[in-house]
């Protein structure tokens, strides 16, 4: 999960693949008594290696649980992006991220738990943030969400392209713009419009299968 701005394109993927293996496999989500296995999982992570524009930045250590713009879970990887005041078009001066070279974030979106004693499965990223929601504002509930080692013995998954990443309406270049209205500076627009049509088709979904599965290649 310490990925760097200097961890390369090769090394990130299959640190992927690697964590996905450990998440279905030994890990869980607890919460008071309940435990929920991981069942669909989403990566994302920026570099200058790794221009996965789609990321959210953020700041944070490792294995922490953050919230992200649209309402669901992330698992933050260590992220590190400095901000900057800038003045916009009307004089006022806004503090935005800047996204150099020295940047690094990301994390691993939670799509779909199931519940390990029930088999009720949570599914959404909204429906897994649930988890994470309503506590005592006087501090009396402390059940919160953590993570957990937990052996789920050896699973099967599949990796699939992530999900709602452009509308219906949107094009890379709409959205691309849009995202780069949380920066005060940025690398050139239209290589980050490129950089946004390789990554938009990469299989970063994995989705744990209901049964194993036969793998021509591992048997």
């Amino acid at each position: 999960m310490t990925f760097d701005a200097s961890t390369e394109f090769t090394d990130i993927e299959s640190r992927f693949e690697l964590i996905s293996q450990m998440l279905f496999e030994k890990f869980a989500v607890q919460k008071g008594e309940a435990l929920y296995q991981f069942k669909e999982i989403e990566f994302y992570f920026y570099n200058k290696h790794h221009q996965d524009i789609i990321t959210h930045p953020r700041v944070s250590k490792s294995i922490c649980w953050y919230v992200n713009d649209f309402g669901g879970i992330d698992l933050n990887f260590v992220s590190s992006i400095e901000s900057a005041s800038r003045s916009n078009c009307k004089g006022k001066s806004t503090n935005k991220y800047v996204l150099d070279d020295y940047a690094y974030f990301g994390g691993i979106l939670i799509r779909q738990l199931i519940s390990i004693d029930e088999g009720n499965v949570l599914s959404g990223p909204w429906a897994c943030a649930e988890l994470f929601r309503c506590y005592d504002a006087m501090g009396k509930d402390k059940i919160l969400p953590i993570l957990v080692e937990h052996d789920n013995g050896m699973v099967g998954y599949i990796r699939k392209p992530r999900i709602h990443l452009l509308s219906s309406k949107q094009t890379v270049k709409s959205k691309v713009d849009y995202i780069l209205g949380e920066y005060n500076e940025y690398p050139d627009n239209i290589k980050l419009y490129k950089k946004f049509a390789l990554f938009v088709d990469k299989h970063y979904r994995y989705v744990l299968c209901d049964m194993p599965i036969h793998d021509e290649v591992t048997k």
